[in-house]
């Protein structure tokens, strides 16, 4: 079954962004503290809490970074599974409709799926598909006239 994947919140992002900066200015204002002797607090870790500061900082971007990835990610699959499965649906219908539009019908979603493939993908520019538009699927289904008195082969 399809599960939606877990995107993180502003709130959760701006926290491990947080949490991240406490702890590099609480390690680094412990360390300044056990090697210099002087208090946890002071005015000589004023350094390491900005150090925390700019850390926090860096990892928001990057929280952020990622989140707007995640969502462009998600957009992409979103309209490629639109696409491929309104393309499919009429292939779905196809055995209910005459022979010659049944071909119709398999090729124009063959055809939407290759667009679909080409345009929405993010990958290689032209030239490169292993189905080009130019080049039209085509399926040959033999004319009922032409099987009469024909036997299947075996399997």
């Amino acid at each position: 079954m399809y599960k939606n994947p877990h995107v993180p919140s502003l709130e959760k992002r701006i926290g491990i962004s947080v949490v991240i900066g406490i702890v590099i200015a609480l390690t680094g204002s412990s360390i300044e503290a056990f090697v210099d002797k002087h208090a946890f607090i002071s005015f000589e870790s004023l350094d390491d809490f900005v150090i925390g500061i700019m850390a926090a900082l860096v990892v928001f971007w990057y929280e952020q970074r990622r989140h707007r990835t995640v969502l462009e990610k998600l957009r992409t699959i979103s309209s490629m599974n639109h696409h491929v499965r309104n393309a499919l649906q009429a292939i779905t219908y196809s055995p209910y409709a005459e022979q010659e539009k049944q071909i119709k019908l398999i090729e124009d979603s063959v055809g939407r799926i290759q667009w679909a493939l080409r345009e929405i993908l993010p990958g290689e520019k032209e030239g490169t598909d292993i189905l080009p538009a130019e080049r039209p699927v085509t399926l040959e289904i033999p004319r009922a006239e032409a099987r009469k008195g024909r036997r299947r082969p075996p399997h």
